[in-house]
C-alpha cells in the first residue's frame, strides 16, 4: 500500500503541551490522526506535530476550535518534498 501524503495535513502547534492536549482531543473526536516529528522543512518550538487525512479538515477544525486548541501553522506536503501553507 503506498502512502499518498498529498491527501494530508501537518498540524504545527505552539508547545508539547499543546500538541499532545490536541492530539486527546482529536482522537476523542473521531479524527483519524497520527503524532509525528515536526518535518525538518518546517519550524516550531515544538518537536512533535499531528497528521490528519485532508478529508478530515472540518472535523479536526470544529474538535479543535471547540477546545480552543488552533494550530499555530498548517501545512500540505507536496510531492516535492515542499510544503504548502494552509488553513484548518
Amino acid at each position: 500500500m503506498t502512502h499518498d501524503s498529498s491527501q494530508e495535513m501537518i498540524l504545527v502547534f505552539r508547545g508539547t503541551h499543546q500538541v499532545l492536549s490536541a492530539e486527546k482531543r482529536l482522537k476523542k473526536g473521531g479524527v483519524s490522526m497520527r503524532l509525528i516529528p515536526v518535518p525538518r522543512r518546517l519550524t516550531s518550538d515544538c518537536g512533535l506535530a499531528i497528521r490528519i487525512p485532508l478529508k478530515e479538515r472540518d472535523l479536526a477544525r470544529e474538535v479543535l476550535s471547540a477546545s480552543r486548541l488552533l494550530p499555530v501553522s498548517v501545512h500540505i506536503p507536496r510531492g516535492d518534498g515542499e510544503y504548502d501553507a494552509a488553513s484548518l
